[in-house]
């Protein structure tokens, strides 16, 4: 790639914009922090190209910054964003000035830089880190499976052999298979198709995984329950966290609730019989749907259960999934974690 004066004059005539950034740099850039962050905002705003030596008014002042370098600047880059990024050196007759020539981004995949920003996205002439919702937006433009998905270190020894054990009898069960019960937890797992020569799966990880596990790879994968005597309540009364394999933690989030379940008596003829608040089967029901369709890719935000004596509150993180929108909604299905 070289570019020529003439066609550099061209890009520097045009203003400033999401896909071109100016910055001075008369003497260095920051190649630990500056330049993957806006190597990377460039590319979550759909690529663009990064000039050093030119002020804000698009006029080249000349850069001394990476002398000698440049030539290493594309894998370094490529080892910290993941992309490629082509480096050229144009000796303007006003200084030297150094382009990045920034891709894309693909579809649904933000670019993470490792500089002072995790997701940098640009605000003016600033960065800032990616907001929630532009983040989401990005995520959904092609949804994958993330439970599908393999943990990078996670082994059999890292899942709960309890959970293992309740997982099999249930599955067994299921499938009306009593010789299930005899099958190893290796082999249980290759046939749910959750461990495959590649590893092990984020459903195997939240259906199963130990606490540490979970607090290491997912650490969001938890469940959290406030109790108030009356929902406007700001301060909670009762609050429990979970962080565990859920097919153990769904028996205790239960009984969490229902020790705190209001029963109505009522005369039925001769008979008095009871009417309870909450409902066992649609509360894990609910804390199914809540498991299952949240968006794991979120971060920062975990389950709620918010419980009064009057109402409960399920709140997963993540909003429609890609193809399913308000007006659309009551026809169109989508999967979001089809493993789990």
């Amino acid at each position: 790639m070289e570019t020529s004066i003439e066609q550099l004059e061209k890009w520097l005539r045009g203003e400033e914009g999401c896909n071109s950034e100016f910055k001075a740099a008369r003497s260095s850039f920051n190649e630990m922090k500056d330049l993957p962050d806006y190597c990377a905002a460039l590319a979550n705003e759909r690529g663009g190209k990064l000039f050093l030596g030119v002020n804000n008014d698009g006029r080249v002042v000349g850069s001394s910054a990476f002398s000698g370098t440049t030539n290493t600047l594309p894998h370094k880059l490529s080892q910290r964003l993941h992309i490629r990024i082509d480096v050229e050196e144009v000796l303007h007759p006003d200084g030297r000035v150094i382009i990045f020539h920034v891709p894309s981004r693909r579809d649904g995949q933000p670019i993470q830089s490792n500089g002072k920003y995790k997701y940098p996205m640009r605000l003016g002439e600033s960065l800032a880190e990616m907001d929630a919702d532009t983040l989401r937006k990005i995520l959904n433009e092609v949804q994958s499976d993330f439970t599908a998905q393999i943990v990078e270190g996670l082994e059999l020894e890292s899942l709960d052999e309890q959970a293992l054990v309740k997982f099999r009898a249930a599955w067994a069960k299921k499938s009306g298979r009593p010789d299930f019960l005899h099958f190893s937890f290796e082999q249980m797992l290759r046939d749910l198709h959750i461990l495959s020569e590649e590893g092990m799966t984020y459903t195997a990880l939240i259906l199963l995984g130990k606490e540490e596990a979970l607090s290491t790879y997912l650490p969001d994968a938890e469940i959290i329950f406030e109790w108030r005597q009356t929902p406007n309540k700001i301060p909670h009364d009762v609050r429990r966290n979970w962080r565990g394999p859920f097919i153990l933690m769904g028996d205790r989030i239960w009984e969490a609730i229902d020790s705190r379940n209001s029963r109505f008596p009522f005369q039925d003829g001769l008979f008095q019989r009871d009417i309870y608040s909450f409902h066992e089967k649609s509360i894990r029901e609910a804390l199914l749907n809540a498991l299952t369709h949240r968006d794991y890719r979120i971060q920062g935000r975990s389950i709620f259960i918010k419980a009064s004596t009057e109402q409960i509150v399920v709140l997963s993180p993540g909003g429609f999934v890609a193809g399913v929108n308000p007006s659309n909604i009551l026809k169109t299905s989508a999967w979001r974690n089809r493993r789990l």
